[in-house]
């Protein structure tokens, strides 16, 4: 099976990363994300051996076993992971070139902010829709 490498930083480019087969993007309307993020959070998930950081990235739980990463430099936030899944979450924005990655779905779309809409030919999911997204 071919890798696909996709490659992203942070602002001050002191924190990196290479992540190989990304998902397509994740849109997060929940109410931690939006605070975390002052919008919705963008993100693309990999299976953790799937990616390689280089620098320092600073975790805060959010959650039990719900964690944020940032830059410890900048507080570029970069990461998302849930220390129960053997997966972990990059920032679309902080994607050096997004390889033509596409808007996999919406999730917690019922915490949505009220001054924006989803798009309704996208995927839209109540919480974490089917668990795992293995069918979408």
């Amino acid at each position: 099976m071919t890798k696909i490498l996709y490659k992203g930083s942070c602002v001050c480019g002191k924190t990196s990363y290479k992540a190989y087969n990304l998902k397509d993007v994740s849109f997060c309307h929940c109410a931690q994300c939006r605070n975390m993020t002052g919008h919705h959070m963008a993100s693309c998930q990999a299976d953790r051996n799937n990616i390689e950081i280089e620098g320092s990235v600073k975790w805060f739980y959010t959650h039990d076993k719900s964690r944020h990463g940032f830059c410890e430099n900048c507080g570029s936030q970069m990461f998302w992971q849930n220390d129960n899944r053997p997966t972990i979450s990059v920032t679309a924005g902080s994607l050096d070139d997004s390889k033509k990655l596409k808007v996999r779905h919406n999730i917690f779309i019922e915490e949505k902010g009220l001054y924006y809409e989803i798009n309704q030919n996208e995927k839209q999911y109540s919480g974490y829709g089917n668990n795992n997204f293995a069918d979408d």
